[in-house]
């Protein structure tokens, strides 16, 4: 029994690709590459190639790193599920930053105990945002505004010079906690890509 449970079942090891991508924003870019032209989102009337949504994330991600965001830093995303949050996540991505998920219906408290703790370098959000993170004190950028469009546009839209490490933080999500304080789960790059690939096969 020892010998099943912790050799036969457990014996898992596959051997990595040489020269595959080990980064969720590589991984991505491949795909860009490969199919520039194919459908990548759509969200009731949006629709974005994989090249269209690619060019928005880098300029988004340019602008991301202007406010501070980058290797081992947070950015926190309060927007609806929509082909803006899937672009939001691939900028944060693409900028080297994790993101931190932030659900607007949730108690006020548990908002700022979030905030608090993970201590992210700006929320990015999109219309009026939830009294909770209009006065954390945390910086928030609309993505909604005209004066966000102008900053975009200005913006490169070409692939950015630099990838995230691997082993670089790539998300933050909250559990409910064993103790009834809701604890933040780190998730590097590399287990993002390895979860993928699982998938794939």
């Amino acid at each position: 029994d020892r010998r099943t449970i912790l050799e036969s079942w457990n014996d898992t090891t596959l051997p990595a690709v040489p020269g595959s991508p080990a980064t969720v924003p590589e991984l991505f870019e491949a795909q860009a590459a490969a199919t520039p032209d194919a459908v990548a989102v759509v969200s009731g009337p949006v629709s974005w190639t994989f090249a269209e949504l690619n060019e928005r994330a880098n300029r988004l991600a340019r602008l991301l790193a202007e406010h501070g965001a980058g290797p081992e830093r947070i950015v926190a995303l309060s927007l609806p599920r929509s082909a803006d949050f899937m672009l939001a996540i691939l900028a944060v991505l693409k900028s080297g930053a994790a993101y931190l998920p932030i659900d607007a219906d949730l108690p006020a408290e548990r908002v700022l105990g979030m905030l608090g703790d993970a201590r992210p370098r700006l929320v990015l959000t999109g219309a009026e945002p939830a009294a909770a993170l209009a006065g954390s004190g945390v910086p928030l950028l609309r993505l909604d505004t005209p004066e966000t469009a102008e900053r975009l546009a200005v913006q490169p839209g070409n692939d950015l010079a630099t990838a995230p490490d691997p082993r670089h933080p790539a998300y933050v999500i909250y559990t409910s906690g064993s103790t009834g304080r809701p604890k933040g789960v780190v998730v590097c790059h590399r287990g993002v890509v390895n979860l993928f690939h699982s998938h794939r096969r």
